[in-house]
């Protein structure tokens, strides 16, 4: 357990709603390394982390529901799953998680966060089949949702994949 108003900067990248699979990238290592014995448990694993989508991760988010009582704080937010349903209901269900992850992430990122201290999370939007999904906005509004305030987000690069798609930064300052 993180100690409680200690982090005076926060600086990270995590991972972005694209399907990438880290476990399945570093599952050589991790067996390597001793982390994992059996396959089943590089799953396990994908499913626990936030974005995992490999191996039984992608059974599980094909079956994951939402508590109504926790929304995803994003007008619009509805819409946009609904798009990409259209196309694909697991998809969909990966974007909703990924997000419904994100706030408890954000939630206790307040915690542990100083009162003065900052927060800044490099972000790259995502587009499933005709759907861009506006990841900066949408973390500008869940960190909002939690409490942080002096939210900004910074367009920083272009990327090398689908021309609608960008990295930025989103900061925010915990009062």
């Amino acid at each position: 357990m993180l100690p409680h108003n200690y982090y005076t900067c926060v600086i990270t990248s995590p991972p972005y709603p694209n399907r990438m699979s880290y476990i399945r990238e570093l599952r050589p290592y991790m067996y390597w390394l001793g982390y994992l014995s059996a396959a089943r448990e590089a799953g396990e694993l994908d499913w626990q982390a936030i974005g995992g989508t490999w191996g039984i991760a992608t059974s599980n988010v094909s079956k994951w529901l939402p508590i109504p009582e926790k929304p995803v704080p994003y007008a619009g937010f509805t819409d946009i799953l609904q798009g990409i349903a259209r196309h694909s209901d697991v998809l969909s269900r990966y974007v909703h998680k990924y997000f419904y992850d994100m706030i408890d992430h954000v939630n206790e990122l307040l915690i542990v966060t100083r009162s003065g201290g900052s927060i800044h999370y490099i972000v790259g939007n995502s587009k499933f089949y005709d759907v861009l999904l506006p990841v900066e906005e949408i973390f500008a509004a869940l960190f909002a949702a939690s409490g942080f305030t002096n939210i900004s987000v910074t367009p920083i690069r272009k990327r090398t994949s689908k021309k609608e798609l960008y990295e930025y930064i989103i900061s925010a300052t915990k009062p």
